[in-house]
């Protein structure tokens, strides 16, 4: 073939991609090769792999620190091919997160010297009250739990129970991603549940059943949780359910923020949900209020409290987030202001038909 007959590929720029090939061998490989060296594989692939050899080497990623760590990371990946719009996103979007983390580790020092002695009585008398004189926790446990024979309900119970610690922040970074506008909804309301709840404990410091058991004011029960950490053989975690104040404050019950997070979510995509995606936001919130009566973990007390500050924070926070939406439409509907004139003296707008 002549020069001048394809004087197109002479021009091409040196940066430009590359010709595809033709003949019967077009396309052969290539869809393949370029999907897997597109940046979106090549970051979720590094992002599965260190995951990975974490898990084999450390565990299961539990606490929230380690959670928001590994989120800030999907984002990342998520955001390859726009890092600006990642950078920007986690001083602006996610900064308040990290804030509650913060507070938490706060929290977690204030539980070993209290400025309040902590309460029991008043769920404890709540939850005999509700079970005709017998706490639910102790019948649960006493109809269904065996320590030396478990079984497939306590396995879903520590299942749920652990997704407090990563739901919510899952839920928040694929509103980051997918619709921004209700990331932006979300996150003052979690938020703002959190440190209500976090309020509630500095000034109402509360024992969860299995401590008052421990304490000999009620019937034995057991902490199912760290059992079943021990039982699948993740020891360190269990330690960390076990007193370890490095990483939880036992009596951080009232509210129950397990409970209080299912219903705000289940609140919040409820008006939008599909019938059997309400189904599944009403079924997480039963349960994670069953798992955590029956795990010891808290009161009936507890979660009743937990349901009420997650309604009033939607409804009074929702009501909020509608005025702050509302103002932002009137200034997109005014425009911008006009530039001021020499002086700061902003020129009266001219009246059609007349002269200078």
């Amino acid at each position: 073939m002549s020069v001048s007959t394809a004087p197109e590929l002479l021009e091409r720029p040196a940066d430009a991609d590359p010709v595809p090939p033709t003949g019967p061998r077009a396309g052969r490989g290539t869809g393949l090769l370029a999907i897997l060296t597109q940046r979106k594989v090549v970051a979720w692939s590094v992002f599965t792999l260190a995951l990975a050899v974490y898990v084999a080497m450390f565990g299961i990623p539990y606490s929230t620190d380690d959670i928001l760590i590994w989120i800030t990371a999907a984002l990342f990946c998520a955001s390859i091919s726009d890092l600006g719009r990642w950078r920007r996103g986690l001083i602006r979007d996610w900064l308040p997160l990290y804030a509650v983390l913060a507070c938490y580790s706060l929290l977690r020092g204030y539980a070993s010297h209290l400025w309040f002695a902590a309460h029991w009585s008043p769920q404890l008398r709540f939850d005999e009250w509700v079970g005709f004189g017998v706490a639910p926790t102790i019948r649960l446990q006493n109809a269904f739990f065996d320590a030396s024979n478990l079984h497939v309900w306590d396995y879903l119970a520590w299942c749920t129970y652990m997704t407090h610690f990563f739901a919510s922040f899952i839920i928040a970074g694929v509103l980051w991603v997918k619709d921004h506008d209700r990331f932006r909804r979300f996150v003052p309301l979690f938020v703002g549940l959190t440190f209500a709840g976090y309020l509630t404990y500095v000034l109402y410091p509360a024992m969860p059943p299995w401590m008052v058991s421990a304490n000999g004011s009620m019937a034995p029960t057991a902490r199912i949780i760290p059992i079943m950490w021990n039982h699948v053989g993740f020891h360190q975690a269990a330690a960390l359910f076990e007193g370890n104040t490095t990483f939880d404050n036992d009596v951080a019950a009232v509210p129950s923020l397990h409970s209080a997070y299912p219903m705000l979510i289940c609140l919040f995509f409820w008006g939008r949900a599909r019938p059997w995606v309400r189904v599944l936001l009403a079924g997480y919130v039963v349960a994670m209020a069953t798992t955590l009566v029956y795990t010891g973990e808290h009161f009936v007390f507890d979660i009743v409290l937990g349901w009420t500050y997650a309604v009033v924070t939607f409804v009074v926070g929702s009501r909020l987030l509608d005025r702050r939406d509302a103002r932002k439409a009137r200034r997109a509907a005014a425009g911008p202001e006009p530039d001021a004139g020499p002086g700061g003296v902003v020129p009266a707008p001219v009246a059609a038909g007349t002269r200078s």
